[in-house]
């Protein structure tokens, strides 16, 4: 009889050291990854045995939860309390660090990969494209001010053609003419960061043109205010072509980015697929993020994850960084935002170890 009870604890308890040793190993993994970043590996079998400190003392609060719902005599509800709380506290922190374990281990290679192709698909759908649109768009700007400037100047020559005709002086018509060209070639300096000041007709400067009604002078004003045009016109043109090709040099910062990504395409992925652990991924993920995801512009994270004000209604691609944050990701899993990723299996599996580890120990107890 004896034996036979020693036998049965003796199952039980190495039961529960196997199903609570993967358990906490679950566990250990997904805090060392969020607190301490995938440090050295010793840390995590620290942790691990910390966890599983925790596990047994948790199971020992099972137990007193049992035998205070037993207890007819005398029971305390303040240890029932203490001890269900103990229970329950470690058993969802536990619950929730092996679903994010389960979710990592199954579908992190699958999460790495498929944002570094959406990366490289980005890249390549916009600089291809954008270098050719961004010409098309430079020379529409180039064109649409340089009519304005010439369609001035037409304007210019006949109001001066007029004056002469009319024995009229050089006055307000003209003088407006020119002010108008000047705010036309200033009316976008936003857009283009533009701190140029454009002046054609300086009130202080051309004041003795005003008034001028000698026709000889004529000749003399339409040169001198067509060169002042062609002039500022030509600092706006100037302008306009540092922009547009602004913008091509960040699309070749871009496409330096193809390098990198075949790299880690063809010698880095196939190493951490043959690997297949959460550590790998963990690792390599710091590379991506480092050589390539941290350097793509914002425009890339609003087409990866889909936005309604401050709250996320959709990935397009789910970031890799955000795998590894066990929060977030039961945030995602809650918002049905994982819907795709089979979560229900993990969370079944992840309550089976823990159940069956505290029956055993509960057993083991009453032994």
């Amino acid at each position: 009889m004896r034996n036979s009870k020693l036998i049965v604890k003796l199952a039980t308890l190495i039961g529960y050291l196997l199903f609570a040793g993967f358990s906490a190993y679950f566990t250990a993994t997904s805090l060392w990854l969020n607190l301490l970043n995938g440090s050295d590996t010793w840390t995590m079998w620290l942790v691990f045995v910390l966890v599983l400190i925790v596990s047994i003392l948790a199971g020992m609060c099972l137990t007193n939860v049992i035998k205070e719902l037993r207890n007819r005599v005398r029971p305390s509800r303040s240890a029932f309390v203490l001890n269900f709380l103990g229970f329950f506290i470690f058993w969802t922190f536990s619950f929730m660090t092996n679903v994010h374990y389960f979710f990592v281990e199954k579908h992190g290679f699958s999460i790495l990969s498929k944002e570094l192709v959406s990366a490289k698909h980005y890249i390549e759908d916009n600089t291809s494209k954008s270098n050719q649109l961004i010409d098309e768009q430079k020379n529409t700007a180039e064109m649409a001010i340089s009519a304005q400037v010439q369609a001035n100047l037409d304007a210019f020559d006949r109001e001066l053609n007029n004056t002469i005709a009319h024995g009229q002086g050089f006055g307000e018509v003209c003088i407006n003419i020119l002010n108008a060209t000047e705010d036309a070639l200033a009316k976008d300096s936003k857009t283009y960061n533009d701190k140029n000041t454009y002046v054609i007709y300086d009130d202080e400067r051309d004041a003795g043109d005003r008034g001028v009604t000698a026709r000889a002078r004529f000749t003399e004003l339409r040169t001198k205010y067509a060169t002042r045009m062609a002039e500022q016109l030509k600092k706006k043109l100037t302008v306009i072509e540092n922009f547009y090709e602004n913008k091509k040099d960040q699309n070749a910062e871009l496409t330096e980015l193809l390098e990198p990504i075949s790299e880690l395409e063809n010698k880095h992925l196939p190493a951490v697929e043959k690997d297949g652990s959460v550590n790998a991924y963990y690792k390599y993920n710091s590379i991506q993020d480092a050589r390539v995801i941290s350097k793509m512009p914002n425009d890339y994270s609003k087409k990866c994850i889909i936005k309604k004000e401050d709250k996320i209604i959709k990935f397009n691609t789910y970031p890799s960084k955000r795998m590894f944050d066990t929060m977030s990701v039961w945030v995602d899993i809650t918002n049905g935002l994982l819907a795709d990723m089979t979560m229900i299996q993990w969370i079944i599996i992840a309550l089976i170890f823990d159940i069956v580890s505290f029956i055993l120990f509960t057993i083991f107890r009453n032994q």
